[in-house]
């Protein structure tokens, strides 16, 4: 597997991006969102929902919104935020599946030492 290229971009924000093949992966100024983000990705890649192909969209979106989310991925780049945003939004949520699940559960024969 070739390595990702890493180039800045040419307004000088500072941020680079990936380039890796059929695919760009953003690069946040947050590091918790971007890992959050790149693991949302994976997933999603991994399930088949990611096509390759991108689809211009139009939405009226509530400024306020869009620049807290924008602060939160440490990106002002519009289509990067909404791509994070809806990863984030549809990739399930791994707490539910835990809490949910008889993993990490005390048998049902434990007493409490008293």
């Amino acid at each position: 597997m070739p390595a990702a290229e890493v180039s800045q971009r040419k307004d000088g924000s500072g941020l680079a991006r990936r380039r890796t093949p059929g695919r760009k992966v953003p690069v946040f100024r947050n590091k918790v969102a971007q890992l959050q983000i790149s693991e949302a990705l994976r997933q999603l890649g991994a399930g088949g929902v990611l096509t390759g192909q991108a689809k211009k969209v139009s939405a009226r979106i509530d400024h306020g919104l869009l620049a807290a989310a924008a602060r939160k991925v440490g990106s002002d780049n519009t289509t990067e935020v909404l791509q994070a945003a809806l990863a984030a939004f549809v990739t399930p949520d791994p707490f539910v599946a835990w809490f949910l699940s008889d993993k990490d559960r005390l048998p049902a024969d434990f007493e409490r030492a008293l």
